[in-house]
């Protein structure tokens, strides 16, 4: 059963719904054997990402900009890697489904990703 929020309840919550913006996650990854840490999205990355026409680069995009641990922006990284584009690391490093699902794991903790369920219809008569 879930309960149903009051005002009070949005009041006593206010601290750590707007301090709670920087929040991290950390994620185990399969192929690298080892844990990567990614922060969470905020509105306009998770819009910018939706509204790309080719899904596997928005994948990519929202990994790139949410993995925060290792550095996936670090030049070092991708100068040993030798990619040109510094997005192109995503793809040097992680399986392609794995990508995929970093990807969704970085949406659903921004909420866009069954954050929220239908608990009873209310039909007008």
């Amino acid at each position: 059963m879930h309960k149903k929020l009051t005002l009070q309840d949005l009041l006593n919550k206010k601290e750590s719904i707007t301090n709670g913006r920087e929040e991290t996650r950390e994620l185990y990854v399969n192929s690298l054997d080892g844990t990567i840490l990614i922060k969470k999205p905020d509105r306009k990355l998770c819009l910018e990402a939706i509204d790309m026409d080719d899904t596997d680069y928005a994948d990519i995009f929202v990994v790139y900009n949410c993995v925060v641990e290792p550095n996936l922006k670090d030049q070092k990284l991708h100068q040993a890697y030798g990619v040109i584009e510094p997005d192109d690391i995503v793809q040097a490093i992680f399986e392609p489904g794995e990508i995929t699902n970093i990807s969704k794991e970085c949406l659903k903790y921004a909420g866009y990703i069954n954050s929220v369920e239908v608990v009873a219809d209310i039909k007008n008569s």
